[in-house]
């Protein structure tokens, strides 16, 4: 399992994501979301950790766009 960590517009759309990176673990990918907030000048909310914890997407951020980590299996046919 890796996971795909993305920064898009506020709708979440597919055509608006933009790769920041890909992680092992999903600790590692949160890690990736903060590293891209703390560079745009921005703190992550209580709303937001848990969110991505829980639901995989921030919702209503209140910095620049929203992020999404996807979870994606490995050496698998898709």
């Amino acid at each position: 399992m890796v996971y795909i960590v993305y920064k898009t517009d506020a709708w979440h759309s597919y055509d608006s994501r933009d790769m920041l990176g890909v992680a092992t673990t999903k600790s590692n990918a949160l890690k990736i979301v903060r590293q891209q907030v703390k560079k745009q000048g921005e703190k992550l909310s209580k709303d937001d950790l848990y969110n991505l914890d829980h639901i995989n997407q921030t919702q209503n951020h209140n910095g620049e766009g929203e992020f999404v980590i996807e979870p994606l299996e490995t050496n698998k046919l898709y």
